[in-house]
């Protein structure tokens, strides 16, 4: 029986190399020498030497058991280091089991060892998750201006990210939570992770699902965060899957597939990336593009729209973007700009909340809003020169500025249509984002001490609509932490306005209070 014990510890120490799901250390010695030590000790017990194999189960318990509480504090971890821990005690067992029973119960102590591995590999995700889903409600319209008392809504920790989707406003937190909020300040699901941190929220153009990015804790740093897909009206978890610690990019889906760059190192030291189409919620893999010859991609994945991937493209001395069909790989349509030597050959790609559009920025000074579905350029002459922001909003934002960064003029471009509407707010005194909707732009407007939300309709037909009004936001204090500029090139850098289903959210990044206007 105690030979049956070790066998089983073997087996499953072995077992634990090669299971999927979590996110492993960035050190991978430490799960080496906790399978090496669970083998020598099962071999040892298998030879024989019974004292000298229980010492070095021992050994090895322990060393496994500290696995496990590590792996556990990590928030984002698999089951490997429990399963190698039941090799461990199998182990352990074997060399304190005396020799009885012969084959039999050998046979009993590998499938009870067997049903152990099994039935603890939930045990992490159990132990790290918090979580609770709702029956997917009515989606209220997206409100279009604030018109009437603001409520609060404080979630555990500070907020960190936050995305309009589902029936509300999803929010993550320093500590590790993903909430959807609803009308009047309603907490409708949340999932979090312990002792973990959420770094990144988006959500596909469609508004259905949210890809939520946990970084891991613990004392052995992570090689990578893991993503968790969240149904945005229900919370239900999708699928999970471990993310690359060597990118810098946050996931960006369209509304079914999920586009992953990989790096290639070129013989004369260019970069060049290959991309792969997988299936968002199944993870099947659905094709791979690669530059046509004579071509590279050199930033890999820029964007995805609502059914396309954008991806960088440079053909010689002409550089831009290409398209592919989500589902297919197959190039759509592509913008290239003739970039002389010398100049920069960055471009920034932002989509609009829909992914109807796209803005592409050539730092160099080629600026153009392009219909996703199409490659149809619109709004040319009213976006020359101005910087764009495509991800305020379904509708596109511009703004002229002076070379010291005043704002000289802005406008907006309605990708559906090509109508330009001229912004005519008053100047901002201090720093702003600003978010569209369909029929409306929206401004935030702060400095350390005072705050105004201010709105203008935009005219989808004659474009010369220029309704608007402000409110303050009460309670308004000195922004936590450090931030950049203020420069929205994000729709949430240090504070955001965001219209979703029901109501108009202001959130600051770094505090955990949001707060709500009905609308």
């Amino acid at each position: 029986m105690g030979a049956g014990f070790a066998v089983a510890g073997l087996v499953w120490a072995g077992v634990s190399m090669l299971l999927d799901g979590g996110v492993g250390r960035q050190d991978g010695t430490w799960g080496g020498v906790g399978v090496a030590g669970v083998a020598v000790a099962a071999l040892v017990v298998l030879w024989g030497a019974r004292r000298s194999g229980l010492v070095l189960a021992i050994a090895a318990t322990g060393y496994a058991g500290y696995l496990v509480v590590t792996d556990l504090q990590s928030g984002v971890a698999g089951p490997s280091s429990v399963v190698l821990l039941v090799g461990a005690v199998a182990t352990l067992a074997g060399a304190l089991t005396r020799r009885l029973g012969g084959w039999v119960l050998a046979g009993v102590a590998v499938l009870v060892v067997a049903a152990a591995g099994f039935g603890v590999q939930p045990i992490p995700a159990a132990v790290a998750v918090d979580e609770n889903t709702v029956a997917a409600g009515v989606r209220q319209p997206v409100a279009e201006r604030p018109k009437g008392e603001p409520w609060r809504w404080v979630a555990d920790a500070p907020v960190v990210e936050a995305v309009a989707a589902g029936t509300g406003l999803v929010v993550g937190t320093d500590g590790g939570k993903v909430v959807s909020v609803g009308p009047g300040g309603r907490r409708l699901w949340h999932y979090g992770r312990a002792g973990t941190r959420v770094t990144s929220l988006v959500t596909t153009p469609d508004q259905a699902l949210v890809v939520a990015t946990f970084s891991g804790g613990g004392p052995h740093p992570r090689d990578g965060e893991l993503h968790v897909l969240l149904d945005a009206a229900t919370g239900a978890v999708v699928r999970e899957w471990p993310g690359d610690d060597h990118s810098d990019l946050d996931p960006q889906p369209s509304t079914t597939v999920l586009p992953v760059a990989e790096r290639l190192e070129q013989p004369d030291g260019t970069l060049d990336f290959r991309v792969h189409g997988t299936d968002l919620r199944g993870g099947q893999h659905l094709w791979t593009w690669r530059a046509p010859a004579g071509c590279l991609s050199p930033w890999g994945v820029h964007e995805s729209g609502a059914d396309v991937v954008v991806v960088s493209s440079s053909c010689g001395d002409s550089w831009g973007v290409a398209a592919l069909g989500d589902r297919d790989g197959v190039q759509r349509w592509q913008r290239l700009f003739p970039v002389a030597p010398g100049k920069s050959t960055h471009f920034l790609v932002n989509r609009t909340s829909d992914g109807r559009a796209v803005s592409i920025d050539n730092l160099a000074g080629s600026r153009e809003v392009v219909r996703t579905d199409d490659g149809v350029t619109v709004g040319a002459e009213a976006v020359r020169g101005r910087w764009l922001w495509a991800n305020a909003g379904p509708v596109v934002f511009g703004e002229e500025q002076s070379p010291d960064g005043k704002v000289l003029s802005s406008n907006t471009v309605d990708p559906a249509t090509g109508s330009v509407t001229a912004v005519t707010m008053p100047p901002c005194a201090g720093r702003r984002t600003v978010a569209t909707t369909a029929n409306t732009v929206l401004r935030l407007c702060f400095t350390d001490t005072t705050a105004d939300l201010a709105w203008q309709d935009l005219s989808s037909t004659t474009g010369d609509n220029t309704t608007g009004d402000s409110t303050s936001v009460p309670g308004w204090t000195a922004l936590p932490g450090t931030h950049g500029s203020g420069n929205y090139r994000s729709p949430f850098r240090a504070a955001g306005v965001f219209p979703a289903p029901g109501f108009i959210a202001v959130v600051r990044r770094g505090d955990p209070a949001v707060l709500g206007f009905p609308g």
